[in-house]
């Protein structure tokens, strides 16, 4: 049974003066070394988080463990999710979060007092960095040999859970049980001891006994959640034992316990005037001219930004037209168009500056031939100042690959890695190549098979806009060629009918390039908010960035708006978006009734 233990430390409860509240809306720090290869990918668990975050309006950097001996880097962060097990940290010893130096367990505790909301699992530190077990010497994980011990208020033992299964008893969050009895023994570190204070949100539970699974301490101005295993918030899809739905509540949950109490719900919306999701229309090059003119008139007509991603073998004709039309800009796709993926570091960096001098332009985006992304590819983009590249191609239908939330890319190569600026913003999985390919056999591609593969892709168009776009308030990057969308006007008729339907929709449609700046002006955002009855004070600082069209999202109408310069509030399904111009520094206070 549980045993409650007096651990000394001080806790201290928020002060609200005079019946105020203050807050600021949190940023979020995920730590993972990234996945598979160390191209780029991160774990279908990291996109589930960045998705959930993201409807809540946080801003989130993935990074290394480094940044756990980095106090000033870790003091910009609200919420830290330190994952322990495999796909995280695909690498040897020196990635893994179970070996743990004193000095970060301490860093994060002192976060941790300080105001920060921690979530990890019991395996967090457990070893040194030499490998040794902290709880050999006295068979127990507590705070005289872990230092995370006060933080989660917890002592911790191994014990043969092989009979017990776990239960969600507090969060209403998992109506099943998460973990069920093994036919093996299954030892695992257990709370046998819990501080007064310590919240138990799930038990480990058999006919005889229960003891606390998953905790939630609060320690100095922050908190700590403790779960039994990481798996609970990676997806059942891929070996873990959550849906979305279940993994958005507990990221949710966070969330409001990171902020504490206020009464009235305010967050910020990533995207331009009130736009809930956003569409960027890119097209590698290749195709005749007539099929080039094709998808141009499309893009007069609709008036779309549009990125082109060249090489030197587009027609020189062509290329003219490219540069001139102000709808369009051009970014990087190689010099050669090589497979990356067999290149060496010098063979990598000759063809981003071969290209770049070749237009005679300082390209800052980029799209891997093939979408075959590879590590010295990444460092190098990242290096010579690329803003983002768009290979990593998202599915999150069939399976979980790559994110429709932007991410800064984590990228590992034996025993180096690191976390660049570089953005991921991932483009569709599936190109219009994957539906028009038959026009490279032989035979005539017949207007009846046009016919048939249009449908096919107007049917994948809505598909992912509606199921993974549109939910995850996330960025659509359309992926075409002139060679197959602009076969004829059958084939380009699914994406001139699909933008005919988005501009009909609360969508920002802009060019990769936009959408690009328009996220990494949202890293060093600060919202400050103060609230007094029925009075709300917000202070936004954007550390000198000018940002059109800011967006904050309230639930409930506000009754007047002070600000001295133009805003707007719109109310779009029962929400309440608050839209204004930022430049630098803005005070905007609010009464609600």
């Amino acid at each position: 049974m549980i045993k409650k233990i007096l651990l000394l430390y001080i806790i201290i409860i928020p002060f609200y003066a005079n019946g105020q509240i203050s807050y600021h809306l949190p940023k979020a720090l995920i730590i993972t070394s990234g996945a598979d290869l160390g191209r780029g990918t991160v774990s279908d668990g990291v996109v589930h988080a960045l998705q959930a975050f993201n409807k809540l309006g946080v801003f989130v950097r993935l990074e290394n463990r480094k940044v756990l001996l980095q106090t000033d880097v870790l003091t910009k962060y609200d919420i830290l999710i330190i994952p322990t097990i495999a796909g995280y940290h695909d690498n040897p010893q020196n990635f893994s979060l179970t070996y743990m130096s004193d000095t970060e367990l301490k860093n994060i505790a002192r976060w941790v007092i300080n105001g920060g909301t921690l979530v990890t699992d019991i395996n967090i530190g457990r070893n040194t960095l030499k490998g040794k077990d902290r709880i050999l010497k006295d068979g127990i994980l507590n705070a005289n040999n872990w230092q995370l011990g006060k933080c989660f208020g917890v002592a911790l033992k191994e014990m043969n859970t092989s009979d017990f299964y776990v239960k969600d008893t507090k969060m209403n969050i998992w109506q099943r049980y998460i973990l069920k009895p093994k036919n093996k023994e299954m030892w695992r570190l257990t709370a046998i001891e819990t501080a007064p204070n310590v919240k138990i949100l799930a038990e480990w539970q058999n006919k005889n006994s229960n003891y606390p699974a998953l905790t939630l301490n609060k320690y100095g101005k922050g908190n700590a959640f403790l779960l039994p295993t990481f798996n609970m918030l990676h997806p059942a899809s891929d070996g873990g034992l959550s849906n979305e739905k279940q993994i958005n509540q507990f990221y949710e949950l966070v969330y409001q316990t990171s902020i504490g109490k206020r009464n009235y719900e305010i967050q910020l919306l990533p995207w331009k005037n009130a736009h809930t999701s956003v569409y960027c229309q890119t097209f590698d090059d290749g195709g005749s001219a007539e099929e080039y003119e094709r998808i141009f008139t499309f893009i007069r007509k609709n008036k779309l930004p549009t990125v082109f991603f060249i090489t030197p073998a587009v027609d020189k004709e062509i290329a003219q037209k490219l540069k001139n039309d102000t709808l369009i800009s051009i970014q990087g796709h190689s010099y050669n168009h090589p497979d990356f993926r067999k290149l060496d570091y010098f063979q990598t960096q000759n063809e981003f500056l071969m290209n770049r001098q070749f237009w005679k332009k300082n390209f800052t985006g980029f799209r891997f031939p093939y979408v075959s992304n590879s590590f010295w590819g990444m460092y190098l983009l990242n290096k010579l100042g690329f803003v983002y590249e768009t290979s990593i191609a998202a599915n999150n239908m069939e399976f979980i690959r790559g994110s429709v939330v932007p991410y800064n890319i984590p990228i590992f190569n034996n025993e180096f890695y690191c976390s660049l600026d570089l953005l991921e913003i991932s483009q569709m999985y599936r190109s219009d190549w994957y539906f028009y390919q038959k026009v490279l056999k032989k035979e005539p591609y017949t207007k009846t098979e046009q016919k048939q593969d249009a449908k096919k892709f107007e049917t994948y168009l809505y598909k992912y806009f509606n199921e993974v776009v549109q939910t995850n308030n996330g960025v659509m990057v359309f992926l075409g060629h002139p060679m197959y969308s602009g076969i004829s006007n059958i084939t380009l008729q699914p994406l001139q009918d699909f933008v005919s339907f988005l501009k009909t929709q609360n969508v920002w449609v802009t060019s990769l390039n936009e959408a690009a700046n328009r996220w990494n002006k949202l890293k060093n955002l600060k919202v400050e908010i103060e609230e007094k009855e029925q009075n709300v004070t917000i202070n936004i600082d954007s550390n000198g960035e000018l940002i059109n069209g800011l967006t904050l999202i309230f639930n409930e109408k506000p009754k007047k708006i002070i600000y001295n310069k133009t805003h707007q509030l719109k109310e779009i399904e029962d929400k309440y978006y608050l839209v204004f111009d930022l430049d630098n520094k803005a005070k905007i206070n609010i009464q609600f009734q």
